[in-house]
């Protein structure tokens, strides 16, 4: 099982539950999100004769529908009606709860449109208490979509989800920033020491920043698609040629606004044939 996670607030406060393979939940999880009431633990719901009887009734136990895994990312997984089952069990409040979120969940399957509308509403208002004005609240926005575009471009290109997906991200940090995620995420917790145990490391960009890695993501989409790139050690040799191609320019950028700017402005022809070599300079020979 691969496992996500959502969001669930309750009791004023934000709790994450893992889910897999789209219907299965971890019970200790939310054994932990009511505050672990005893006799209540999973293993002893389950030997309850009501809880069997439930199990019998959900698709007339064709299927299976409780799971259990031992080691890191184990417990006890269950399908997501024994779940609601289960969290009744353990508080009303945290049934109805959970009940609105899978019934959300249903929702985005069937309309996967929804899901994404749903997805930027929670996180525009997660920035907001952020305190992130308009303006970079609209960048932020703008590169979910480049990112979008740059995982599909890997998945299409023999990137695997998950891992290599971050292996290739990372290389677009290290190209930009001379720093991996986690060397990034040690900077920002050295400033907000009080941040939860998972960050997304965009949340914390300057507004340059963000568009410096839409940027990069962009520019290596492109050529992983023109050129055919596949498979995870290609197409992250790409992202980190993007990332430091972004890098370069950008110190150029700089450089020039310290002082070393032309006294006279340049013409048309001019101004086009600097962008040219700008755009030369971002995208590596194909031979190399």
């Amino acid at each position: 099982m691969t496992p996500s996670r959502i969001e669930i607030s309750y009791n004023g406060e934000k709790f994450l539950i893992d889910i897999a393979d789209g219907n299965m939940v971890n019970l200790n999880k939310l054994h932990e999100l009511s505050g672990t009431v005893r006799g209540k633990a999973p293993k002893e719901w389950v030997k309850l004769p009501s809880t069997k009887n439930i199990i019998e009734s959900i698709n007339g136990g064709k299927s299976p529908v409780l799971k259990t895994k031992r080691g890191m990312g184990g417990g006890t997984w269950a399908h997501w009606q024994l779940a609601l089952s289960y969290a009744q069990y353990l508080s009303p409040e945290l049934h109805l709860i959970v009940n609105q979120i899978f019934k959300e969940r249903l929702e985005e399957t069937a309309d996967p449109e929804l899901g994404i509308n749903r997805s930027r509403a929670r996180a525009v208002k997660r920035w907001e208490r952020q305190g992130r004005d308009e303006k970079w609240i609209a960048d932020r926005e703008h590169h979910l979509d480049t990112r979008k575009i740059y995982i599909n471009t890997l998945l299409e290109h023999d990137v695997k989800p998950n891992y290599e997906i971050g292996i290739c991200t990372n290389k677009i940090y290290k190209g930009l920033f001379n720093k991996d995620k986690a060397e990034i995420e040690k900077d920002i917790r050295e400033k907000n020491p009080d941040l939860p145990k998972k960050v997304n490391i965009r949340d914390h960009a300057k507004r340059s920043s963000i568009a410096a890695i839409g940027l990069a993501e962009a520019l290596a989409s492109e050529e992983i698609d023109q050129c055919d790139i596949r498979g995870v050690e290609d197409c992250a040799k790409t992202s980190f040629d993007k990332g430091f191609s972004v890098q370069l320019a950008l110190s150029h950028s700089r450089s020039k606004s310290k002082g070393n700017l032309p006294k006279k402005a340049i013409s048309a022809e001019e101004g086009k044939r600097r962008i040219k070599e700008l755009r030369d300079a971002i995208r590596p020979k194909l031979t190399e």
